[in-house]
């Protein structure tokens, strides 16, 4: 079969019995080899899934956001090793987490200063404010909610309950998929003076003609806004938004972004290429610096797992480093997934990109994208 044919069948076949829709494109250097939408963005509507459904992105957002970061170690305003603390004074003297020999949780100094390449690459010992069971997550998630009900909740008031909180483990000895990056675009808005969401549509949204990317969808596209759906026996249940992609104070460099699929294609080829329609927003060095592995030891193996194997973790997007295993890709190839069903992969070796977008909860990414990516590489790579 064709690649279209084979994509075609995948796609139907997982709307048939999934989420209510979805849009693909493909790419190979700067010329589309594929683009379908399928389904509808609101089933009850019977308004069609296209290119331009608003979606929102979840934990895709990280990747606009370790490119923004990196354009401000570009311009020598920030290094990877410099201590978190330099920035957010609150981090000074920090404290971690610890077990005694009796089982008692203790409050002790920090042996390992956090640094921004920790935030990066989700080692830093900062959890996540989603009531998780550990006590790091569950003063950010107490704290976070008092913010949140007194109206102050912005990434630079997180940013000093987590400096404040001693983190759950040591700087650099274990990966937690968290909300590291909300913390370093706190950063980011202390060296610009900007709130984060300002300094990305000046510098990368603006540039790249990124016209639909924002953290508050405006009422006048509100219309092409797909509806969030509960996967549920074959159901789709309607579900309203969860309020961290609500709010309008909380811009979450985490996951917090909405978009289109012809939106954020423009900037996953940007990537891919280190150009799109003639802008650069990062060196091609960098970008190869960012999809380079950095966890190692117990780091790695908390990780890995069968959706992830051959793969390690760079500058908050996870990155081939084993094509025999689990996939045919390219070494260096990389990219990251939202929470929704939204994945993007980028493949500099190859000049190959990918980019999905779909709704639902569970988003049943394990299935969707490996099929993808196998079938595109099968033909194009």
């Amino acid at each position: 079969m064709e690649l279209r044919q084979e994509l075609d069948r995948l796609l139907e076949d997982f709307i048939a019995h999934g989420p209510a829709g979805a849009s693909l494109q493909v790419f190979q250097h700067d010329e589309p080899v594929y683009s379908r939408c399928i389904g509808y963005a609101n089933v009850e509507k019977r308004q069609p899934f296209a290119l331009d459904t608003i979606c929102c992105l979840a934990s895709m957002t990280k990747i606009i956001a370790s490119a923004a970061v990196l354009q401000l170690y570009e311009q020598g305003r920030l290094l990877l090793t410099d201590p978190v603390a330099k920035y957010l004074p609150e981090f000074k003297d920090h404290k971690v987490f610890r077990l005694d020999p009796r089982g008692n949780i203790l409050e002790e100094p920090a042996r390992n200063e956090i640094t921004l390449a920790h935030l990066f690459d989700m080692t830093s010992g900062i959890t996540i404010n989603w009531h998780e069971k550990n006590l790091n997550s569950q003063i950010l998630s107490d704290q976070s909610d008092a913010l949140d009900r007194e109206g102050r909740y912005t990434l630079r008031e997180f940013a000093r309950i987590c400096g404040t909180t001693p983190s759950a483990f040591e700087a650099g000895e274990h990966f937690y998929y968290g909300q590291s990056l909300d913390v370093l675009a706190a950063v980011l808005e202390v060296i610009t003076g900007q709130r984060f969401g300002t300094y990305l549509k000046e510098h990368i949204f603006d540039s790249l003609g990124m016209k639909d990317t924002f953290f508050v969808v405006p009422e006048n596209k509100k219309d092409r806004l797909a509806t969030l759906y509960r996967l549920e026996d074959e159901q789709r249940i309607p579900l309203e938004w969860p309020p961290l992609f609500t709010t309008t104070t909380y811009e979450s460099a985490c996951g917090g972004l909405y978009s289109t699929t012809a939106d954020y294609a423009s900037f996953a080829q940007a990537l891919t290429l280190g150009q799109y329609r003639g802008v650069s927003i990062l060196h091609p060095r960098t970008i190869r610096m960012m999809a380079t592995n950095r966890l190692k030891g117990a780091a790695l193996e908390e990780f890995s797992g069968p959706y992830h194997s051959g793969y390690g973790y760079g500058l908050a997007v996870r990155t081939r480093m084993n094509s025999s295993e689990g996939s045919i890709t390219s070494p260096g190839e990389f990219g990251w997934t939202g929470g929704f069903g939204s994945w993007v992969l980028m493949d500099p070796a190859t000049q190959i990109t990918i980019l999905y977008m779909h709704q639902s909860i569970p988003n049943r990414e394990e299935y969707i994208h490996p099929r993808i990516r196998n079938i595109v590489y099968a033909h194009l790579g």
